[in-house]
């Protein structure tokens, strides 16, 4: 689940992404940005603690991307939920030396007690 979870979703974002290249016609660039990548994402887990270290910068312009989108007609939501996500590491601003094991935590949200009916 874990490994679908990233496939499907970066295939998923990444036809967003291009589609909203191409409502502003830079569509080749960003295929060119996408051959030059050589990042292998889902492996570089010690590059996490500086992404909880900036989330407090990018959920905003998450928000702002999610915007463009709507005003081109494409779906939000994976930038708006982006934007979600990013907020959960809102206390770990410029903390580059964050733990790894700090940066899974703070990404989960309480879990309350069970209720019965």
């Amino acid at each position: 689940m874990s490994y679908a979870s990233f496939q499907k979703s970066a295939r998923v974002l990444a036809a967003v992404s291009h589609a909203l290249a191409a409502s502003h016609g830079v569509g080749a660039e960003l295929a060119e940005e996408g051959r030059a990548l050589t990042a292998r994402i889902l492996a570089e887990t010690d590059h996490f603690p500086s992404v909880a270290a900036r989330a407090w910068r990018w959920a905003p312009e998450m928000a702002e991307i999610a915007a463009a989108l709507d005003a081109v007609g494409l779906p939000p939501d994976l930038a708006e939920a982006s934007a979600t996500v990013l907020r959960h590491w809102n206390e770990d601003k410029d903390r580059l030396d964050l733990p790894l094991e700090d940066v899974y935590a703070h990404l989960h949200t309480p879990v309350g007690p069970a209720t019965t009916t």
